[in-house]
């Protein structure tokens, strides 16, 4: 029997594993959560291979799953008696004829027929909600839109599960309706029992992670989270996507234990490159979508991130052909649509690729990362109402998205109205401490309102973010020698200076930096540094500074003269 002991001490079984999720496949397809149930079967066939040997063909679960295959030879409960009306409602919720599903089912008590039937009523509430929103950002769009069914089923639920009596099942669709009622702290309450009484549904474990609003929330109620690897799955996937910079191994530890778990899983591959790409490693990143698209070449989920990967190394070929080859798959996925988009933002078509973003928001509108890109493309259009608008949309959906409030502070800075941008960047490093962009971004703007102390500090905050580290070198020696420090002046001069040395540049910054040190060690009477460096200068091409650099010199060779005649004397 295969088995793997992991830090949080669980020890997967196997065959215990495949049976219970093979079962979590039937169970979550027969009340209609096909996005769990092909999660299920993705985790199912990332297992080890079946070994001969297992021979596992029930779990603790399958009496209270009520599976289709075990209620046609069963007629001694409720479940059992319904269970030709439910075929039929299944049926008609296959078809999408929601309505029809749920007056089929009017009457049922069985715990799978009462979900199916409000699970029905629940998504024509959301079938209707999306056409009373109407186009996106278009002058008929109500974003304000609500699902009118929404109060009805919580009124619904609310008594059996105060008696206690609701399954796994209509618990997480209780959660689900507190989550869209802003109801947020008792869902995750109701949330944490469905995944306690049933914890292979990946729908609650997604709308459970949603609910916690920090990684201290996460930490908190880890304890309360069954002994399980699906527990693994959470902590990874809420770390990876959300908290990464305030976790030292950024959630690595718990994904190492799922690849060893599950070596042929698709999602653990995906959520290792997703990792990599919040961590900035944009080549690592690229190899394992590289990797994972090789593997599963029709398979679309986060391939939108590849796309971002591609867009910020500009690899426009390899955009090019991921665009075309997932239009083939599906051109109506909001994952295409957003790979579109950022092929023609590539291209700098920036009108093409708004169509595209806001395609992908008519098949979803809930999807934050269509909507901050949408922002960037109305920014670059120098449609700032639309762009705040959008970014806007996006923080709603998700309110650890820094790209979006970083994409705010920067639409209101193009709009001089710097101390409203401050707020927004300030939300942007709050939320990315160690990415040194949003502090120069922020820096830049306190320079505007000559807050040079706090623009120093910003500078100084943002070179714990490396790659922002050329930038705010370049600011630093400024802003001290302005505030008159020309000990923290130099300091930083030199260490400007030393990085321009690398890259071989012989810029205006280099000149600048070599005159202002061959002033500083002048003063402190280090005249052989100070030759240097005003020689130094004279290689520059700025004419101004060789004009400067000569006059320095000729003060430091009299000087020099000067102070051998005196020896000499």
């Amino acid at each position: 029997m295969n088995t793997t002991q992991t830090s949080l001490a669980w020890t997967l079984d196997t065959a215990e594993a495949r049976c219970e999720l093979r079962e979590a496949v039937q169970a979550c397809n027969e009340r209609g959560l096909y996005f769990a149930a092909r999660w299920a079967a993705e985790a199912l066939n990332g297992l080890q291979p079946l070994d001969s040997s297992e021979s596992r063909t029930a779990s603790k679960y399958t009496e209270e799953l009520s599976l289709n295959s075990t209620m046609a030879s069963s007629g001694s409960n409720v479940e059992s008696s319904e269970f030709d009306t439910y075929l039929m409602a299944k049926t008609f919720f296959d078809l999408k004829e929601y309505d029809r599903c749920a007056s089929v089912l009017e009457g049922c008590t069985g715990h799978k027929s009462r979900f199916l039937r409000l699970y029905s009523k629940y998504l024509v509430g959301e079938k209707r909600r999306e056409q009373d929103t109407r186009e996106v950002l278009g002058p008929l769009d109500n974003g304000m839109a609500i699902n009118k069914e929404l109060e009805n089923i919580e009124a619904e639920l609310t008594e059996p599960y105060q008696a206690g009596t609701l399954d796994a099942f209509c618990k997480y669709l209780y959660g689900t309706v507190l989550i869209k009622r802003q109801r947020k702290n008792l869902a995750a309450t109701v949330l944490l029992e469905s995944v306690n009484q049933y914890p292979y549904n990946w729908s609650a474990w997604l709308d459970l992670g949603s609910c916690l609003p920090s990684y201290a929330a996460v930490m908190k109620v880890k304890s309360e989270l069954p002994i399980s690897f699906m527990t693994t799955y959470l902590l990874s996937h809420v770390t990876l996507e959300r908290f990464s910079d305030q976790h030292e191994d950024g959630g690595a530890l718990w994904l190492q234990e799922l690849t060893e778990a599950f070596p042929r899983s698709a999602f653990v591959k995906c959520e290792r490159a997703i990792g990599l790409y919040h961590a900035r490693d944009f080549p690592e990143a690229a190899k394992v979508f590289e990797e994972l698209i090789k593997e599963n070449p029709h398979r679309l989920d986060s391939l939108d991130i590849f796309s971002n990967v591609l867009f910020v190394t500009e690899n426009r070929a390899r955009l090019s052909f991921l665009a075309h080859s997932c239009a083939m798959t599906d051109n109506y996925r909001p994952e295409t649509c957003c790979i579109i988009g950022n092929y023609y933002s590539m291209k700098a078509e920036h009108d093409k690729a708004v169509i595209y973003f806001r395609k992908a928001l008519r098949f979803n509108r809930s999807y934050s990362s269509a909507w901050t890109l949408l922002g960037h493309e109305y920014l670059e259009l120098k449609n700032t109402y639309a762009a705040v608008e959008s970014y806007r949309r996006a923080v709603d959906y998700n309110h650890r998205d820094y790209s979006a409030w970083n994409g705010l502070g920067q639409t209101y800075e193009a709009l001089k109205m710097h101390y409203y941008a401050l707020n927004y960047y300030q939300r942007a490093t709050a939320i990315r401490p160690y990415d040194g962009r949003m502090w120069c971004a922020m820096a830049e703007c306190y320079e505007y309102l000559d807050q040079d102390m706090a623009a120093i500090k910003c500078y100084t905050r943002a070179l714990l973010g490396s790659d922002q580290e050329k930038m705010a070198l370049k600011k630093l020696p400024k802003l001290y020698k302005k505030v008159g420090d020309t000990e923290a002046a130099a300091h930083y001069f030199r260490k400007s200076l030393e990085q321009l040395r690398e890259e071989q540049s012989e810029s205006e910054d280099t000149s600048e930096a070599c005159i202002y040190l061959a002033l500083y060690e002048r003063a402190k009477g280090n005249l052989a540094a100070s030759l240097d460096y005003a020689t130094e200068a004279m290689q520059c091409s700025s004419e101004q500074h060789q004009e400067d650099a000569k006059a320095l010199l000729r003060d430091i060779r009299s000087m020099l003269d000067a102070g051998e005649s005196d020896e000499m004397e």
